[in-house]
């Protein structure tokens, strides 16, 4: 999407949090520009909220590439919507991913569970747990599957053979 600002739809049942996300995101226009309706790029996702939209739903009613979770400041929502819309990546690519969340991720495409990731890189579950939560947080993502699908989409996991 170079070339033009991200389009972000924010999807809070909160009215207060949708208007000052917005408002704090207007001196970023450069980088990022908040939509009311129509296509997004990526959404910004109140997913803790109850009431909250379903994301499969928003997802395909939005025509967006990903989704963020609502958290964090500024800089951090930035990142992860650029993460999610594959921009603003790393020198090498990755959006800052350790080698080691990177090794997991590709594991996970394996379709190995926690214990057996655990196992195969001689860590704890806890610690294997730890770089689950931190890549997903980078990359902007929720699940498993879509880990997967930005691994690939990005070059972290090799496509299948």
């Amino acid at each position: 999407m170079p070339g033009r600002p991200l389009r972000l739809a924010i999807a809070s049942p909160d009215q207060t949090v949708e208007e000052g996300l917005r408002t704090m995101l207007t001196a970023r226009s450069d980088r990022v520009v908040v939509v009311a309706s129509g296509e997004a790029d990526v959404v910004l996702h109140d997913a803790d909220h109850p009431g909250a939209e379903d994301i499969d739903e928003l997802l395909r009613r939005t025509g967006a590439v990903g989704w963020v979770p609502l958290r964090g400041g500024v800089d951090q929502i930035l990142a992860m919507v650029e993460a999610a819309a594959g921009v603003g990546r790393s020198e090498h690519g990755h959006v800052g991913l350790s080698d080691r969340e990177k090794q997991v991720l590709a594991l996970i495409a394996q379709g190995l569970t926690n214990q057996e990731i655990a196992d195969r890189v001689f860590v704890s579950i806890n610690s294997v747990k730890t770089y689950i939560r931190s890549a997903y947080r980078k990359i902007g993502v929720g699940s498993r599957s879509q880990a997967v699908a930005w691994g690939l989409r990005n070059g972290v996991i090799p496509p299948s053979e």
